[in-house]
């Protein structure tokens, strides 16, 4: 049998320690939770969902306390279960709304809390909630107008009323 220098023995314990480092913050960055028990279930109903996934974070002041589980249609709305930390006491009147990272970001659910003196419990439901800004449709009232609105044109003279609708008949040649 061979007998082991000490430095061959530190080296081993070594490079163990930094395996174990290593598997700790693989874990910790991706998100995995180890225990079940630190989560409680919430759920909420969106009439659209945008560009929300699975996996993406539960904000509330900014501050991420938990992850987006579950994501399914029923009755034609998404129906989302919410994963957040257990020690956290959320009012059953709060809001649930989803926001995005700047302009084109990752999309994630943000919490208001209410001022309710009741709280949420494990699968409990947040009967508030706000789908995220669509923004091309933004965008196209912002560019063409609301095509059905049906007031005058605001500057009062001069041009059409809508830029889209078709231009007035004319009278046949020679008619006066």
């Amino acid at each position: 049998m061979e007998s082991y220098t000490r430095t061959e023995i530190a080296v081993g314990v070594f490079v163990l320690l930094g395996l174990a480092a290593l598997a700790w913050l693989s874990v910790s960055i991706g998100g995995m939770r180890l225990m079940a028990g630190e989560q409680m279930r919430i759920g909420a109903r969106f009439a659209t969902v945008g560009g929300l996934k699975e996996g993406a974070t539960v904000r509330l002041a900014g501050v991420s306390v938990g992850r987006v589980e579950d994501i399914r249609l029923e009755d034609y709305a998404a129906e989302v279960t919410l994963q957040v930390d257990r020690g956290l006491a959320l009012p059953d009147d709060t809001i649930a709304s989803i926001h995005t990272e700047g302009l084109l970001g990752e999309a994630f659910v943000s919490l208001s809390p209410g001022a309710s003196e009741a709280d949420l419990r494990d699968g409990g439901r947040i009967a508030r909630t706000e789908p995220p800004l669509d923004l091309m449709q933004l965008l196209s009232k912002y560019a063409f107008g609301d095509v059905g609105d049906t007031t005058p044109n605001p500057t009062g003279g001069g041009g059409p009323e809508d830029p889209l609708a078709p231009p007035p008949p004319t009278s046949p040649r020679g008619a006066p």
